[in-house]
């Protein structure tokens, strides 16, 4: 029989274990990839999937996501992550898997480009897109979406060289610029609360002339899918629900968009636009919206060949009903 002082010499050993368990650090929860996390309302769903415990219900470990200003950096970090899942422009998807990495599209985040619009000064005598003949429109930089926007809505009412189009940096410099009478229009995301209505007026919302374009989307390495397939299941999930939450409770979503912005800005008005006009998608990939985009991408020189969407869309991973 084990004496009294063997029996507590196990004890005090099994203390020790369990404060060293107690006191070794917890395994730090993943974190994916979201481009213009919280700078751009379209990721306001991966928001409130965070604060909903969307993650947690569908049994992902992630708490948080990964910023980034888009482009190769976005994939740069997607590469780097454990997980290595991402929500990301059309452009910068396209890009990677030219340059010989292995993705694959698996969710559409955004059916169209929402509030976009061009404004001018509520003084100016343009009043439609026609009255911008002759006239000096900006948009942001070289191949980004203003200027794939741009370009196609000119096109679409055959302007193309009619008008000259200046990329002025950011969209905050194209404000300054039209407010200086330097230039004519200028693309804004949100008009609703962004520019006050007695010092702009919206010529063309992109929503209204393009209303299938799809500019951003999910994609994972295939490897990761394969070995992986149910957590990019869940992680698709977690964005449908957050999208129907959004949908379901506005009010909430506004209060989500105002804590992580940081802001408070009245967006109530602006949200409920967005999800009236079915800004977001719940995962559903739109051919035709991808296919408008690359035709885009074409337009401003950022696509030169032939890309095969077919090889890179991989549905497997939606609900059937989504597919």
């Amino acid at each position: 029989m084990p004496s009294f002082g063997h029996r507590a010499g196990v004890f005090v050993f099994a203390a020790l274990l369990l404060a060293a368990g107690a006191l070794a650090p917890a395994r730090a929860a993943d974190r994916i990839v979201i481009t213009n996390y919280a700078t751009n309302i379209a990721t306001l769903p991966w928001a409130i999937a965070l604060q909903q415990g969307f993650f947690q219900q569908e049994g992902v470990d992630v708490d948080g996501f990964v910023g980034s200003s888009g482009g190769g950096s976005a994939i740069r970090n997607m590469m780097a992550s454990k997980i290595p899942f991402a929500e990301v422009s059309v452009p910068a998807a396209v890009a990677a898997i030219r340059s010989g990495i292995d993705l694959k599209i698996v969710y559409g985040a955004l059916y169209h480009l929402g509030d976009l619009s061009w404004v001018v000064r509520a003084d100016s005598p343009i009043r439609t897109i026609a009255d911008l003949r002759g006239r000096k429109v900006a948009y942001s930089s070289p191949q980004s979406v203003t200027e794939i926007a741009a370009r196609m809505v000119l096109e679409k009412h055959k302007l193309a060289g009619s008008v000259t189009l200046v990329a002025a940096g950011s969209i905050e410099a194209a404000l300054v610029a039209v407010d200086a009478g330097a230039l004519d229009a200028a693309p804004v995301e949100v008009p609703a609360f962004l520019t006050p209505p007695e010092k702009y007026r919206v010529v063309f919302r992109t929503s209204f002339e393009m209303p299938h374009i799809q500019t951003q989307v999910g994609v994972v390495t295939a490897d990761y899918a394969k070995a992986h397939p149910d957590i990019v299941r869940k992680l698709i999930a977690v964005h449908r629900d957050a999208v129907a939450y959004m949908t379901a409770h506005p009010g909430e979503a506004e209060k989500v968009y105002a804590d992580v912005w940081n802001t408070d800005k009245p967006v109530g008005a602006a949200l409920r636009q967005l999800i009236k006009d079915g800004y977001w998608s719940p995962g559903r990939i739109d051919n035709e919206g991808l296919a408008t985009m690359l035709q885009g991408m074409r337009l401003v020189g950022a696509l030169d060949k032939p890309f095969d969407l077919n090889a890179v869309v991989d549905r497997e991973y939606l609900p059937a009903n989504l597919r």
